[in-house]
Protein backbone atom coordinates (compact mmCIF):
# COMPACT_ATOMS: atom_id res chain seq x y z
CA UNK A 1 0.00 0.00 0.00
CA UNK A 2 2.59 2.52 1.13
CA UNK A 3 4.15 1.84 -2.32
CA UNK A 4 1.34 2.45 -4.43
CA UNK A 5 0.56 5.23 -2.68
CA UNK A 6 4.24 6.83 -3.47
CA UNK A 7 3.79 5.52 -7.46
CA UNK A 8 0.40 7.77 -7.09
CA UNK A 9 2.60 10.77 -5.67
CA UNK A 10 5.10 11.06 -8.33
CA UNK A 11 2.56 10.58 -11.02
CA UNK A 12 0.84 13.52 -9.97
CA UNK A 13 3.89 15.58 -9.06
CA UNK A 14 5.05 14.90 -12.43
CA UNK A 15 1.66 15.48 -14.12
CA UNK A 16 1.07 19.20 -15.88
CA UNK A 17 -0.89 21.19 -13.33
CA UNK A 18 -3.81 21.94 -16.02
CA UNK A 19 -4.28 18.42 -16.87
CA UNK A 20 -4.41 17.20 -13.31
CA UNK A 21 -7.09 19.69 -12.48
CA UNK A 22 -9.37 18.81 -15.29
CA UNK A 23 -8.89 15.14 -14.86
CA UNK A 24 -9.94 15.15 -10.91
CA UNK A 25 -12.96 17.26 -12.11
CA UNK A 26 -14.13 14.80 -14.77
CA UNK A 27 -13.70 12.36 -12.50
CA UNK A 28 -15.63 14.09 -9.64
CA UNK A 29 -18.39 14.89 -12.35
CA UNK A 30 -18.54 11.21 -13.38
CA UNK A 31 -18.79 10.02 -9.65
CA UNK A 32 -22.09 12.40 -8.38
CA UNK A 33 -23.88 11.64 -12.14
CA UNK A 34 -23.27 7.70 -11.44
CA UNK A 35 -24.90 7.77 -7.74
CA UNK A 36 -27.63 9.98 -8.76
CA UNK A 37 -31.34 9.00 -9.83
CA UNK A 38 -30.43 9.34 -13.51
CA UNK A 39 -34.19 7.65 -14.31
CA UNK A 40 -35.46 11.44 -12.88
CA UNK A 41 -34.23 13.31 -15.91
CA UNK A 42 -35.61 14.29 -18.97
CA UNK A 43 -33.16 15.89 -21.49
CA UNK A 44 -35.17 18.33 -23.45
CA UNK A 45 -34.08 18.53 -26.94
CA UNK A 46 -33.04 21.87 -28.69
CA UNK A 47 -32.86 22.63 -32.38
CA UNK A 48 -28.88 22.06 -33.39
CA UNK A 49 -28.20 20.71 -29.87
CA UNK A 50 -26.61 16.93 -29.32
CA UNK A 51 -29.13 15.28 -26.45
CA UNK A 52 -26.93 15.41 -23.55
CA UNK A 53 -26.56 17.15 -20.04
CA UNK A 54 -23.50 19.36 -19.98
CA UNK A 55 -21.96 18.98 -16.44
CA UNK A 56 -18.84 20.84 -15.93
CA UNK A 57 -18.71 20.60 -12.71
CA UNK A 58 -19.88 17.60 -9.68
CA UNK A 59 -23.74 17.51 -10.06
CA UNK A 60 -26.02 15.38 -8.35
CA UNK A 61 -29.34 14.80 -9.36
CA UNK A 62 -32.21 13.01 -6.57
CA UNK A 63 -35.57 12.08 -5.87
CA UNK A 64 -39.01 10.92 -6.69
CA UNK A 65 -40.49 13.67 -8.98
CA UNK A 66 -39.30 14.78 -12.29
CA UNK A 67 -36.08 16.81 -13.35
CA UNK A 68 -36.21 18.24 -17.19
CA UNK A 69 -33.12 20.18 -18.51
CA UNK A 70 -32.81 21.08 -21.80
CA UNK A 71 -30.08 20.31 -23.78
CA UNK A 72 -28.59 23.55 -23.80
CA UNK A 73 -28.38 24.21 -20.01
CA UNK A 74 -25.00 24.21 -18.12
CA UNK A 75 -24.19 23.15 -14.45
CA UNK A 76 -20.81 24.01 -13.57
CA UNK A 77 -18.17 26.86 -14.35
CA UNK A 78 -14.95 25.10 -13.95
CA UNK A 79 -12.84 28.29 -13.50
CA UNK A 80 -14.82 29.54 -11.09
CA UNK A 81 -14.79 28.84 -6.65
CA UNK A 82 -16.19 25.57 -5.96
CA UNK A 83 -15.90 23.85 -9.14
CA UNK A 84 -14.38 20.83 -7.03
CA UNK A 85 -17.98 20.73 -4.82
CA UNK A 86 -21.49 19.66 -5.92
CA UNK A 87 -24.28 21.16 -6.88
CA UNK A 88 -27.12 19.51 -5.69
CA UNK A 89 -30.24 19.25 -7.71
CA UNK A 90 -33.29 17.14 -6.18
CA UNK A 91 -37.39 16.70 -6.74
CA UNK A 92 -37.50 15.57 -3.81
CA UNK A 93 -41.18 14.11 -3.71
CA UNK A 94 -43.26 12.17 -6.54
CA UNK A 95 -45.28 15.78 -7.20
CA UNK A 96 -41.91 17.54 -7.42
CA UNK A 97 -41.19 19.29 -10.81
CA UNK A 98 -37.67 20.85 -11.83
CA UNK A 99 -37.35 22.45 -14.84
CA UNK A 100 -34.28 24.24 -16.55
CA UNK A 101 -34.65 25.98 -20.00
CA UNK A 102 -32.01 26.59 -22.72
CA UNK A 103 -29.09 28.09 -22.37
CA UNK A 104 -29.34 28.86 -18.96
CA UNK A 105 -26.13 28.30 -16.95
CA UNK A 106 -25.59 27.96 -12.99
CA UNK A 107 -22.38 28.19 -11.85
CA UNK A 108 -20.73 26.04 -9.14
CA UNK A 109 -22.59 24.59 -5.65
CA UNK A 110 -26.09 25.55 -6.29
CA UNK A 111 -28.60 23.81 -4.52
CA UNK A 112 -32.49 23.40 -6.38
CA UNK A 113 -34.72 21.47 -3.62
CA UNK A 114 -38.53 20.61 -4.88
CA UNK A 115 -41.40 19.45 -2.32
CA UNK A 116 -44.31 19.18 -4.26
CA UNK A 117 -44.67 22.50 -5.96
CA UNK A 118 -42.39 23.20 -8.48
CA UNK A 119 -38.90 25.46 -9.57
CA UNK A 120 -38.74 26.39 -12.90
CA UNK A 121 -35.80 28.72 -15.13
CA UNK A 122 -36.89 30.25 -18.12
CA UNK A 123 -34.02 30.36 -21.21
CA UNK A 124 -30.85 32.10 -21.16
CA UNK A 125 -30.32 32.67 -17.39
CA UNK A 126 -27.29 33.69 -16.31
CA UNK A 127 -27.36 32.11 -12.00
CA UNK A 128 -24.38 32.62 -9.70
CA UNK A 129 -22.20 30.40 -7.25
CA UNK A 130 -24.17 28.82 -4.59
CA UNK A 131 -27.96 29.64 -5.23
CA UNK A 132 -30.33 28.50 -3.04
CA UNK A 133 -33.87 27.52 -4.38
CA UNK A 134 -36.79 25.58 -2.41
CA UNK A 135 -40.27 25.55 -3.15
CA UNK A 136 -41.38 24.57 0.61
CA UNK A 137 -40.28 25.89 3.92
CA UNK A 138 -38.77 22.13 4.46
CA UNK A 139 -40.96 21.84 7.32
CA UNK A 140 -44.44 22.57 8.83
CA UNK A 141 -43.94 25.59 11.13
CA UNK A 142 -46.33 24.30 13.44
CA UNK A 143 -44.69 23.35 16.44
CA UNK A 144 -46.66 20.36 16.98
CA UNK A 145 -45.89 19.08 13.01
CA UNK A 146 -42.27 20.49 12.96
CA UNK A 147 -40.94 17.36 12.11
CA UNK A 148 -43.59 16.72 9.13
CA UNK A 149 -43.50 18.10 5.47
CA UNK A 150 -44.48 21.65 4.51
CA UNK A 151 -48.28 21.43 4.00
CA UNK A 152 -48.25 24.05 1.36
CA UNK A 153 -45.44 24.34 -1.24
CA UNK A 154 -45.36 27.07 -3.33
CA UNK A 155 -44.20 27.01 -7.25
CA UNK A 156 -41.03 29.29 -7.67
CA UNK A 157 -40.92 30.62 -11.17
CA UNK A 158 -37.63 32.66 -13.04
CA UNK A 159 -38.48 33.96 -16.48
CA UNK A 160 -36.28 34.46 -18.94
CA UNK A 161 -32.72 36.37 -19.63
CA UNK A 162 -32.61 37.02 -15.00
CA UNK A 163 -29.20 37.23 -13.78
CA UNK A 164 -28.86 36.30 -9.95
CA UNK A 165 -25.78 37.06 -8.26
CA UNK A 166 -23.87 34.59 -5.74
CA UNK A 167 -24.86 33.51 -2.86
CA UNK A 168 -28.94 34.43 -3.59
CA UNK A 169 -31.60 32.64 -1.52
CA UNK A 170 -35.39 32.24 -3.08
CA UNK A 171 -37.54 30.44 -1.20
CA UNK A 172 -41.21 29.64 -1.36
CA UNK A 173 -43.76 31.24 -4.22
CA UNK A 174 -41.06 33.68 -5.53
CA UNK A 175 -41.58 34.87 -8.92
CA UNK A 176 -39.05 36.92 -11.10
CA UNK A 177 -39.91 38.48 -14.09
CA UNK A 178 -37.81 38.32 -17.52
CA UNK A 179 -34.74 39.75 -16.93
CA UNK A 180 -34.55 40.79 -13.49
CA UNK A 181 -31.24 41.19 -11.96
CA UNK A 182 -30.94 39.82 -8.01
CA UNK A 183 -27.86 40.95 -6.18
CA UNK A 184 -25.60 38.93 -4.00
CA UNK A 185 -26.48 37.94 -1.10
CA UNK A 186 -30.50 38.62 -1.52
CA UNK A 187 -32.77 36.37 0.26
CA UNK A 188 -36.47 36.36 -1.42
CA UNK A 189 -38.72 36.15 1.42
CA UNK A 190 -41.87 33.21 0.36
CA UNK A 191 -44.09 34.88 -2.13
CA UNK A 192 -41.97 37.59 -3.30
CA UNK A 193 -42.71 39.21 -6.99
CA UNK A 194 -40.71 41.30 -9.04
CA UNK A 195 -42.49 42.44 -12.37
CA UNK A 196 -39.84 42.00 -15.80
CA UNK A 197 -36.28 43.90 -15.66
CA UNK A 198 -36.67 44.63 -11.89
CA UNK A 199 -33.68 45.56 -10.05
CA UNK A 200 -33.74 43.48 -6.92
CA UNK A 201 -31.62 43.55 -3.50
CA UNK A 202 -31.38 43.63 0.24
CA UNK A 203 -32.04 40.77 3.07
CA UNK A 204 -35.23 40.80 2.62
CA UNK A 205 -35.25 41.45 -0.66
CA UNK A 206 -37.07 44.57 -2.27
CA UNK A 207 -37.44 45.68 -6.01
CA UNK A 208 -34.81 48.69 -6.22
CA UNK A 209 -35.39 50.06 -9.75
CA UNK A 210 -35.46 48.51 -13.13
CA UNK A 211 -32.66 47.32 -15.46
CA UNK A 212 -31.04 49.91 -17.51
CA UNK A 213 -32.38 50.29 -21.24
CA UNK A 214 -28.91 50.21 -23.26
Amino acid sequence: MQRRYERLLGLISRSNPLDLDAWTRMLLVQYFFHVSERQRLEIVEVAGARRLLNLLTPTHFKGQGRIRVAATAVFGVPRSPGSYGASYVEARTPDSLIEVGPGTVFNNRCVLISEGASIRFGADCLIGPELHVMDSNSHDLVLERRRQPDPRPAAVEIGNQVFIGSRVTLLKGVKLGAGCVVGAGAVLRPGFEAPPNSVVMGNPAVVLGQTPNS
